[in-house]
């Protein structure tokens, strides 16, 4: 039979080795964590390198910031310190791709236009009659209006900041702006010659104002409206060859 002393010798044996056993416990989840972190930390790092591998460029964050900031407040409103913070961009950067806020004003506006010119061809190269097409030019604006929220033309919006360039950057950016609606206007003037046979630039005038009016229209209203109206005036002045005509 066991005595009290043997008693308490396997007690406390007992004790001394649940102990032990927790203290290891312990040590292994304090590795298990360790590692855990390490391993962890070790992914995040892996994360953001490939994050900053996959971020586009400075110029493409520049133009991004600035097309985004101008479309919706503005362009002299909007200093260079805010595109910078947006874009997260060092000023020397900004110097060195665009020398100045003007001419990334300049650059964001021939973007815009390459992407008018674009989203142009993508509704309008589907179409075979030219009068087809050049409907497309108004069935562009009452699809993006809505999208840009009702904002009337960027490049509009432009030349109307700069209406007396004072500066030499300052007549860049208006020509810039001014470049959309010379293309729009001989577009459509090229269709009309497929149309009628000769060239009417007093036609494509008529049209300019057609779509020109729309845009604001829309923009003061808020709705389509005065774009389908604008497209409607278009198809009916297309039915029928022009009266006069310069060649």
């Amino acid at each position: 039979m066991a005595t009290a002393e043997d008693k308490s010798r396997t007690a406390g044996s007992a004790a001394s080795t649940d102990s032990s056993a927790k203290a290891d416990g312990a040590k292994v989840a304090k590795k298990t964590v360790k590692k855990t972190a390490k391993k962890t930390g070790k992914a995040t790092k892996q994360t953001a390198r490939s994050s900053r591998r996959n971020r586009p460029g400075p110029r493409q964050r520049l133009l991004a910031s600035a097309t985004n900031l101008f479309t919706t407040q503005g362009i002299r409103v909007i200093g260079i310190d805010r595109i910078l913070r947006d874009a997260d961009v060092a000023k020397a950067s900004l110097y060195s791709l665009f020398g100045s806020k003007d001419n990334l004003v300049v650059a964001y506006l021939q973007e815009l236009d390459q992407k008018w010119r674009e989203d142009w061809h993508a509704l309008a190269d589907e179409r075979e009659k030219p009068e087809d097409r050049i409907i497309a030019f108004f069935d562009l604006c009452i699809q993006q209006e809505p999208e840009n929220n009702f904002r009337g033309s960027h490049f509009q919006n432009a030349a109307s900041e700069y209406p007396r360039p004072e500066t030499d950057s300052e007549q860049r950016i208006r020509d810039a702006a001014m470049e959309y609606r010379r293309w729009c206007r001989d577009t459509m003037a090229e269709l009309l010659t497929e149309r009628f046979g000769y060239a009417s630039q007093t036609l494509a005038d008529q049209l300019m104002v057609f779509m020109d009016g729309g845009l604001n229209g829309a923009k003061m209203s808020r709705n389509t409206v005065p774009l389908e109206t604008a497209r409607g005036l278009a198809k009916q002045l297309l039915l029928t060859a022009p009266m006069s005509y310069n060649i």
